[in-house]
């Protein structure tokens, strides 16, 4: 919605300075509201800012010692349109007020206005249209995971505001230009292609550091700004035709000799599944990962180069079935999120569990004869049902999708509902619809969202359209909110014909709510078992059995 300001011009040349005014206060949006200047990132602070700005661009600098406890000399860029400067701007930044040292915004200086996490900047600095800004800071060392002889950065939910100043909420996409300066033996590697690798100078002398410039990213969310230099070893292959490296610190020969060719393929295998099944090549410049000793999770999907935990990529010659099926449904996650996650963005981050369970939901599919196993099947019911019957049958069950007020607090979102319920209700979702028609609905909602953000009723919507079945009353009772149905069932004998079986649903907590879902029932008779397919689309159905049934 935008407000319009009319100013009604006299006849004659007198109206001129009227008409000047009006044209200059034409079109503002309805966001005039000054937002409060509280700490993290809260949801009304994105939501104006998601408003008022567009065209972001980051160019940052960061020059990096060799000593991990020397501070981290930095400059940034930012670039932006805005549509109304009528109240102050919020830059995020998570650090010591005496990391910030100068402020320039459209080539002027601008006193430092530090605030609950924020630099301010003021109305009289700003101007509607391209803004530049310029800061010189100290970068904060709480996400870039500083060792002896590497860092990397690792910035989910909201850390890109611990390293610098920055728009930290995932809908404000923005391309990042990176320079680093860094010792001279050290490798980098960033989301953006490497343009140029050179000695660094200063006042004419060559010491030991070397610039990596690296060309501007894509348009990609804040948490997945990503680089890590060090002492890494470089290997580059080919796959179907892609250019590919990998950085790690790996050393033990016979890892490297088993694991290194393994690596590559899988990427390759699962690039070439996604890109089929999504009908969307591979959306982005480059595709690098890095393997970082006692990196914190499985692995991080950055645009142009993923991360993952070096021990779950390099295996030896005593590495089990499990282990080799586990790396390569990481591989196989992460990649996905290249489309589910990175492609396109949740809005806000309490749809975040959207990208993983579509992750994992990917992984699974790229190997669907171990997937559908009954050694996989029964790992699936052991790994989630009863983590999720844990919590899903208590009073203070949440549901899958919950309110998020604020970024800060992100991390209360996770938990095993997100973890283990959503993957089940995904699962049904596939099944209610139907694998095929399930899959063009992903390809629209794909398409139609390409490098922007979506929610996930953005997705049901489009579902929606593609099956009979009613979406939204079946989103409402599995994701929106919490809870679990009891099962009940019958034999009924009829005379002469076969068996029926009588299956009904109830909530545990009394009301009448039904949770729309399909299974198989296995039956046993003597000549062997049997299988029925049922649709519990009501409170109780009727499933004819087999003719061989019990009667």
């Amino acid at each position: 919605m935008t407000f319009t300001y009319r100013t009604y011009c006299l006849a004659g040349s007198a109206a001129l300075g009227l008409l000047a005014t009006a044209c200059q206060r034409a079109t503002y949006p309805a966001t005039a509201a000054a937002v409060p200047i509280e700490t993290g990132v809260s949801r009304a602070l994105a939501e104006a800012r998601k408003q008022l700005l567009s065209q972001i661009s980051y160019a940052l600098s960061l020059n990096i010692p060799g000593e991990k406890t020397r501070p981290i000399s930095a400059n940034e860029v930012i670039k932006f349109t805005l549509r109304d400067n009528r109240q102050p701007l919020q830059l995020d930044f998570k650090a010591p007020a005496d990391h910030l040292h100068s402020l320039a915004v459209n080539g002027q200086p601008v006193p430092l206005d530090y605030r609950n996490e924020h630099l301010v900047l003021p109305t009289n600095a700003l101007r509607v249209g391209r803004n530049e800004v310029k800061i010189d800071f100290v970068a904060g060392d709480q996400s870039l995971n500083r060792n002896d002889d590497y860092l990397y950065t690792l910035l989910v939910p909201d850390r890109a505001r611990t390293v610098f100043p920055v728009f930290d909420q995932p809908d404000l996409k923005a391309a990042f230009t990176l320079t680093l300066t860094v010792p001279g033996q050290w490798q980098a590697v960033a989301n953006g292609p490497l343009r140029e690798a050179s000695p660094a100078t200063a006042d004419g002398v060559l010491p030991s550091f070397r610039n990596y410039s690296f060309a501007p990213s894509d348009s990609i969310s804040t948490y997945l700004f990503s680089f890590a230099a060090g002492k890494f070893t470089k290997v580059t292959q080919r796959v179907n035709g892609r250019p590919m490296s990998f950085l790690h610190r790996e050393t033990d020969s016979t890892k490297i000799r088993l694991s290194v060719p393994t690596i590559f393929r899988l990427h390759g295998e699962a690039l070439a599944f996604l890109e089929n099944y999504t009908g969307i090549p591979f959306p982005f410049q480059k595709f690098d990962f890095t393997a970082i000793p006692d990196f914190q999770y499985g692995g991080m999907e950055h645009v142009g180069n993923i991360d993952y935990k070096a021990a779950s990529l390099f295996l030896d010659e005593g590495a089990t079935q499990d282990q080799l099926l586990a790396r390569q449904n990481l591989i196989g996650h992460e990649t996905a999120h290249m489309w589910f996650g990175d492609l396109v963005t949740m809005r806000w981050f309490n749809d975040v569990w959207m990208k993983e369970v579509f992750a994992n939901f990917m992984a699974d599919k790229l190997n669907p004869e171990a997937a559908a196993g009954p050694a996989q099947l029964l790992k699936f019911v052991t790994d989630h049902y009863p983590a999720a019957y844990a919590v899903d049958r208590t009073a203070g069950a949440n549901p899958i999708r919950q309110p998020l007020a604020n970024l800060q607090d992100a991390g209360s979102l996770y938990g095993n509902i997100i973890y283990h319920k959503a993957p089940i209700m995904m699962r049904q979702l596939e099944r209610l619809m139907g694998e095929k028609p399930f899959q063009a609905g992903i390809q629209e909602y794909l398409k139609k969202y390409a490098h922007g953000n979506a929610t996930w009723p953005d997705l049901i919507a489009i579902l929606d359209a593609h099956t009979p079945a009613d979406l939204a009353a079946w989103n409402q009772v599995w994701v929106n909110e919490p809870g679990r149905p009891v099962f009940d069932y019958q034999l009924r004998p009829t005379a002469g014909q076969p068996a029926q079986l009588i299956i009904s649903q109830h909530a545990e907590d009394k009301s009448d709510r039904v949770w729309p879902q399909q299974f198989e029932v296995t039956l046993g008779y003597p000549n062997g078992p049997a299988k029925v397919t049922v649709n519990m689309n009501q409170r109780e159905v009727t499933v004819p059995l087999p003719a061989t049934s019990i009667s």
